[in-house]
């Protein structure tokens, strides 16, 4: 039987590897820039496969507001409202770094009882 060669891999891959969890390791490819780059073509390919769909696959019980590529056009609004709406709920949601204060000790209480008893 013939040897497999393995890939050879950059000193900065195999950082990338050795940092991230096992889990994690087969979905590296998902940080490149290429595929970062043209992730734009999955919902775009997606949105003309189900218009097509839609086309060819009416649904049985339309309601008043459905055409033949309501779906598709539902489907995209929704899409692009959770992705925008994703910076404004950070914003909403966020707490700054010293939330919970700095002094980083969890044994100590700060509750109603503590507080008498120290008066």
């Amino acid at each position: 039987m013939a040897k497999l060669d393995k890939p050879k891999l950059s000193a900065k891959e195999i950082k990338e590897r050795a940092e991230a969890h096992p889990m994690a390791v087969p979905f590296l490819w998902l940080g490149s820039a290429k595929v970062q780059r043209n992730f734009i073509f999955v919902p775009l390919f997606g949105m003309i496969l189900f218009s097509v769909l839609g086309y060819f696959y009416p649904p049985h019980h339309p309601a008043p507001w459905d055409f033949w590529a309501s779906y598709t056009v539902i489907g995209f609004v929704s899409y692009s409202f959770v992705v925008l709406a994703a910076w404004p709920l950070f914003k909403l949601l966020s707490r700054p770094e010293n939330y919970y204060g700095e002094d980083g000790d969890d044994a100590k209480s700060d509750t109603k009882s503590d507080k008498k008893g120290k008066q």
